[in-house]
């Protein structure tokens, strides 16, 4: 994911490496408040409500322990991005019946339609290698989770 459309929307101050979290629910509780930092007009709970709401329409889990839960909110400019990485996975209705140890979620203007899909795609498509899941599992903390994001694990082998 070098020169990663994730990366200009994250940082270490919206990344979790938590051991244990307790339900979905949760996990979009601490989005929300992750999400709102530093946006005084929007507040947590909004986030969360939204998350949850996007959710009922359609599962965001991919599978192998994955989802990337996201919503569109007025009011916000950029795209922005929160992490959560568990220990231990939660229950999510993933596809494949797996819980999820890595939520990946995205804050998305109601405008940026093209940003947004392109955003998700680049996403979903890093996280679809198991090599990279491996290596975002293996860091211990948020500095060493936004390094490994921007490795780029998708080249060819000459």
């Amino acid at each position: 994911m070098k020169n990663s459309k994730l990366a200009p929307y994250l940082d270490t101050d919206r990344i979790v490496v938590s051991g244990e979290m307790s339900s979905q629910k949760r996990a979009f509780e601490i989005l929300g408040e992750l999400l709102s930092t530093g946006l005084e007009q929007i507040q947590d709970t909004q986030i969360s409500m939204e998350l949850q709401a996007r959710e009922r329409l359609g599962c965001t889990a991919l599978g192998h322990g994955v989802a990337i839960p996201h919503c569109r909110i007025d009011n916000v400019t950029e795209i922005r991005s929160a992490i959560i990485k568990l220990d231990t996975g939660i229950e999510y209705d993933a596809p494949d019946n797996k819980p999820v140890d890595l939520i990946f979620a995205l804050l998305v203007p109601q405008q940026a339609n093209q940003e947004h899909l392109e955003t998700l795609s680049e996403l979903a498509k890093f996280l679809s290698n198991e090599e990279n899941r491996v290596r975002l599992r293996d860091c211990q903390n948020a500095q060493a989770l936004l390094d490994a994001l921007m490795l780029d694990n998708n080249h060819q082998a000459a």
